[in-house]
């Protein structure tokens, strides 16, 4: 039995009920964030609720929790679940009111939603590989917010489910954004890109982590646009996001990537992320 926590309680999961009048039903009026918890500790926590608060103050939905309040909801659902390593989903809609309005109430009071799935495969030493499909990106020019209105994603996560491939890569007038789920690296010549945050893409929080390792081991990243190209040309490629990690993409749209192994550059990055797992667990 799974717990949740819903407006002000802990319930079973499958016991919650939202009014079909909340705005994050009705109009996608929500943010939400997603947490890494591994052997019950919660990774780069402080990281998620920062994002998690400017999302709120961006798109101008009242709080009424402090940041501590919410950290120590977090955690709590994470330890009334029994799962070693959890996925940990949060939304904060901006709550229910009496008729369906686009103008909100002022006066509404926010619904907040913490809930736990077993996370499946926690990243691991092994080498897997994703091969994905490239799309235009159709979404909003508010991507960076991390908000519920995702529909465009559910049309390519299920656009590169259909064409059997584990994730979709978008670009907007050619040049790469992001993926459906994920952010983007590739290598070309001993040189790390990955496109800059003013691209209209997420800022996540793995993104970040990767970006903290390369300079630790000082290898050389550029925030800078990346063409189809110069992707299609790249030795390596990756993805990053929080129930992920860090995963190398060997072929996109049915095309060997590099020489289609798994290279080095990612082997050095996948053990020191690796490794800041493991002391998170400390």
């Amino acid at each position: 039995m799974s717990i949740c926590y819903l407006n002000k309680g802990f319930t079973d999961l499958d016991q919650a009920s939202i009014s079909p009048l909340d705005r994050g039903f009705l109009f996608g009026d929500s943010v939400y964030e997603v947490f890494a918890a591994y052997e019950k500790k919660l990774f780069r926590i402080e990281d998620h609720l920062e994002r998690l608060f400017l999302n709120l103050q961006s798109l101008k939905i009242s709080n009424p929790y402090s940041r501590d309040e919410i950290e120590s909801l977090v955690k709590e659902v994470c330890i009334k679940n029994e799962e070693r390593n959890q996925i940990i989903y949060l939304q904060i809609s901006r709550g229910m009111e009496k008729i369906r309005n686009h103008i909100p109430d002022k006066n509404t009071k926010p619904t907040l939603f913490i809930c736990s799935f077993e996370m499946l495969n926690p990243p691991s030493q092994e080498l897997d590989s994703f091969e994905v499909i490239l799309s235009k990106d159709i979404r909003w020019k508010k991507s960076s917010i991390k908000s519920n209105s995702l529909l465009a994603n559910v049309i390519y996560k299920m656009k590169a489910n259909e064409e059997g491939v584990d994730e979709l890569i978008m670009s907007d007038n050619g040049f790469i954004t992001e993926g459906a789920v994920s952010n983007i690296f590739c290598v070309k010549k001993d040189m790390i890109f990955t496109p800059p945050l003013e691209t209209n893409i997420l800022p996540g929080v793995t993104r970040k982590v990767i970006l903290e390792i390369l300079n630790e081991l000082n290898l050389k990243c550029e925030e800078e646009s990346i063409t189809e190209d110069f992707l299609l040309s790249s030795d390596e490629l990756w993805i990053t996001n929080t129930t992920k990690g860090v995963v190398p993409i060997l072929k996109v749209d049915g095309k060997v990537l590099g020489d289609g192994n798994i290279g080095k550059v990612y082997q050095q990055v996948k053990q020191k992320f690796l490794k800041k797992i493991e002391d998170c667990k400390v």
